[in-house]
């Protein structure tokens, strides 16, 4: 039989709407929860429609304010406009799986991509966007990067940063690569050898202490390259499913990135993501970012290498009801977690925590087997009744648990970095200022677990010393949503005031049995939280001007170092390391040290060995240069000359002829006409010169001294600069409190040992309020420019003298000679009781 083309005549094609409210009006919604756009979401749409030519834009809304039918009817929008390929970015499959049911209820048609397989036909046919994982579209071999997409739309954008981080980290596991992980640790184990740590890097790599993770230096690894190089091509990562996605990025640029050894693997990743060289970022392409927590203008930086225009309308949709406890502030309190444990007791409570070592402390509380399958167990979780625990190991985002799924949350300990650089940032050199944003952001996803909306309410427990210290710092706190901060103020009052522990625990009964009382209470406290709210929408948007300039810096130079554009990658840090320093000296450690391998990578090695030098005697976990082991024959030198006669060696011939090169401008401000600032790291700068551990602790963590030096077995020299102070000013009893707090800070971090405490500044009394105590001293700025000058000649003869056999010897000869010895020195120095003082 003929066939009838005219059945298959179909009609014209109506004009697909391009607004995305339009758009909505026309789906047929099955999703019994929506009836219509809330007020947020039309705003946010209106205002997106508005600039939606524009390259990037973020738009922000609180979890449960609507967030996934907004996205998805920007990519159906952005899909009827251009008539080409759209994508949709989730965190996981099962966010793909979730959204699209989702978009199933809200008449939205979409296509699914992810284990290589698509659902349907509709994004090639550019009817639809393609719903795909974060992984899927950034790894190395993704099938996406060879498409002319015209627009993508990440979803929970704020986990993106260290998804985009794994997929240029190659990691060679030791259970899965056994031989490779051998062969690779054993290359680096003559440097670990060099700089005396060969017994524990040993146990590492031998299983005994699997967490510890050791940082490779720069310059150790060009050491080892070409070997390094020919043992990972030998392996053919590129057929392995673990590392052919990341071996595409890294093959040709190993000798820029950092290589870290745990216990558990090798892991190679550049020291910044180049996120620019991936095609989805170029111009011409519009990037839609959606996000739970306003990030700030650095995360954004850092992840996706530019900021975007911000769309965050304001509203309460989101806002739930939280009680927060924090036991520690309690002056009952002995044990924060017993405390905590209390609180779960029947009920049903997630805890997150931020390592397995962590995790060990709930063993006695956690329901079920707790396996790999994080997805099985949030669906267990979800099903359970009370009592039941979920015990989540360094996992902040993608888990729901809204309404009588889970009223009950533990955040244990402050969240930790992702991946080994972030931990190694995060954990041994302290960068808690310059990535505050970052944290904040995983703190307040921490937060959002257990809540969706207005309706929802929950009790959650704080526990752990650096999550207390952090949440307590004012600067920290400016940097979570207005509304979560007057909770936690709420908590705090809680926490400190309540008559006993066992108020504590049945304040969370109160919250969880909505009793009349609590919930009034709670109502009245918010209120004018909710106004100041409502009437300051862009409190939380102004991003950290210090966070953002680091990371542009950061940006701008990971992207010279991959392009192999070494001056201008120099440059961005050198230009900008005395703003960085001043922001955070340990970030100016860091960067450094990258500058240092800038220089290397030049062929600049008297600037590179210089730079590797000044950043390991600003933060001893910056490994060190050692060019050859220094002959020290039998003798044990004392760690002080140890350092000083390292960082003379390593600076090659010229450097044993005259004084480091920076030693003059370092130590400048010892004059008294640099401000406050320069004056504390003039001082830093002394101590390290000397030999010692010197370090900002009052800059780089908010608390503790101006100026702290130290050195093994020896006394700590606990210094607060007041050197603004003239003739007829006195020492306050609010800075003498702060500096008996700061010492004892300096006894909690270092264990009890003998500290000399100093002002720096003018000889003038107390104020007559005051009681000092016999052993607070005064010292002039004019006594550490003495030192200084001492310090100064003794390198001098010292670099005239010397051969790198001798080395140890003729430093420790002259500085005893000269008595530059610590506490020697120390004893030398022209002090002045306080309590003695008088006008």
């Amino acid at each position: 039989m003929p066939i009838d083309f005219g059945k298959l005549s179909g009609s014209k094609p109506s004009k697909r709407p391009i607004d995305p409210i339009e758009l909505f009006r026309t789906l047929n919604v099955t999703d019994p929860a929506i009836n219509e756009l809330w007020l947020v979401q039309g705003d946010a749409l209106r205002e997106w429609h508005s600039k939606r030519k524009q390259g990037d834009i973020a738009i922000v809304l609180n979890t449960g304010a609507g967030k996934t039918l907004l996205g998805l009817l920007i990519a159906q929008s952005l899909v009827n406009e251009t008539n080409e390929p759209v994508v949709y970015a989730c965190g996981s499959i099962q966010l793909v799986e979730q959204t699209a049911i989702k978009a199933q209820g809200y008449g939205l048609e979409v296509t699914t991509y992810f284990q290589q397989k698509f659902s349907n036909n509709l994004y090639q046919r550019r009817l639809a966007p393609c719903l795909t994982t974060y992984q899927a579209l950034f790894n190395g071999k993704s099938r996406f990067s060879g498409e002319d997409i015209r627009a993508i739309v990440f979803d929970d954008a704020h986990t993106a940063e260290h998804l985009l981080r794994d997929q240029f980290t190659l990691t060679i596991s030791r259970n899965k690569f056994g031989d490779l992980y051998s062969q690779i640790a054993q290359l680096f184990r003559s440097y670990h050898t060099r700089i005396g740590k060969n017994v524990g890097f040993l146990e590492t790599v031998e299983g005994k202490d699997p967490n510890q993770c050791w940082l490779v230096p720069p310059f150790a690894l060009r050491e080892q390259i070409s070997e390094l190089e020919r043992l990972l091509m030998s392996a053919d990562l590129s057929e392995k499913t673990e590392t052919k996605f990341a071996w595409k990025y890294l093959k040709n640029h190993i000798d820029l990135c950092l290589l870290f050894v745990s216990g558990l693997d090798i892991s190679l990743t550049p020291p910044i993501v180049p996120v620019r060289t991936l095609p989805y970022f170029r111009d011409g392409i519009r990037r839609v970012y959606l996000s739970a927590t306003l990030a700030a203008g650095d995360e954004f930086l850092r992840a996706f290498g530019k900021v975007p225009v911000t769309i965050a309308p304001e509203t309460t949709a989101g806002k739930c009801e939280r009680l927060i406890i924090i036991p520690s502030l309690h002056s009952e309190c002995n044990n924060d977690v017993e405390v905590a444990k209390q609180i779960l007791t029947k009920r049903k409570a997630l805890i997150l925590v931020p390592s397995n070592r962590r995790a060990k402390e709930w063993e006695d509380v956690v329901s079920g087997e707790q396996d790999d399958s994080i997805t099985q167990q949030v669906e267990d979780f979800k099903k359970a009744s009370a009592p039941a625990t979920l015990l989540l190991v360094s996992r902040y985002d993608g888990v729901d648990l809204p309404g009588d799924t889970c009223r009950v949350m533990v955040i244990d300990e402050l969240p930790s970095g992702l991946g080994p650089l972030e931990r190694f940032l995060w954990e041994q050199l302290g960068l808690v200022k310059s990535l505050r944003s970052t944290i904040a952001s995983r703190v307040v996803q921490s937060f959002g677990r257990i809540s969706r909306g207005m309706s929802d309410h929950g009790v959650v427990v704080l526990t752990g010393k650096h999550l207390q210290e952090w949440l307590l710092t004012p600067n920290n706190q400016a940097a979570l949503p207005q509304f979560l901060k007057r909770q936690l103020e709420l908590g705090i009052n809680l926490s400190e005031k309540a008559d006993s522990i066992s108020d504590l625990v049945d304040a969370a009964s109160q919250c969880l049995e909505r009793e009349p009382k609590w919930i009034g209470y709670y109502q009245k406290e918010m209120e004018n939280t909710l106004n100041a709210d409502n009437t300051n929408p862009a409190d939380n948007t102004n991003p950290d001007e210090d966070a953002s300039y680091i990371a542009q810096v950061e940006v701008n130079f990971g992207h010279s170092l991959w392009s192999r554009d070494y001056k201008a990658a120099a440059q961005y840090l050198d230009e900008a390391l005395k703003r960085t320093f001043d922001i955070s000296s340990n970030t100016g450690a860091w960067h450094t040290l990258l500058l240092g391998y800038c220089y290397e990578l030049m062929g600049n090695i008297d600037e590179a060995h210089e730079s590797y030098r000044r950043a390991h005697s600003m933060t001893n976990n910056i490994p060190p240069l050692i060019v050859q082991a220094l002959s020290t024959s039998d003798q044990q030198f004392p760690p002080q000359v140890l350092e000083v006669a390292t960082y003379l060696h390593q600076g090659g011939a010229q450097m044993r002829r005259e004084i480091p090169k920076h030693f003059d401008l370092d130590l400048a401000a010892l004059e008294g006409k640099g401000s406050s600032t320069q004056t504390e790291e003039a001082l830093r700068s002394l101590g390290q010169y000397l030999g010692l551990t010197a370090s900002r602790p009052d800059n780089e963590f908010g608390t503790g001294p101006d100026v702290l030096w130290k050195t093994p077995d020896a006394p700590v020299l606990s210094l607060e600069a007041k050197t603004e102070k003239h003739a007829e000013s006195v020492y306050r009893k609010k800075e003498l409190g702060q500096l008996r707090d700061h010492a004892q800070w300096v006894r909690d971090q270092l264990g009890s040992p003998q500290i000399f405490s100093a002002f720096i500044g003018p000889i003038i009394p107390a104020s007559s309020d005051t009681n000092p105590d016999p052993d607070i001293m005064v010292i002039e700025l004019s006594e550490f420019k003495v030192i200084a000058d001492r310090l100064r000649a003794a390198l001098e003869d010292i670099c005239k003298q010397t051969l790198p056999t001798t080395l140890p010897q003729v430093v420790l000869d002259v500085f005893q000679q000269r008595h530059l010895l610590w506490p020697e020195l120390y004893t030398q120095i022209q002090k002045h009781v306080l309590r003695e003082i008088q006008r």
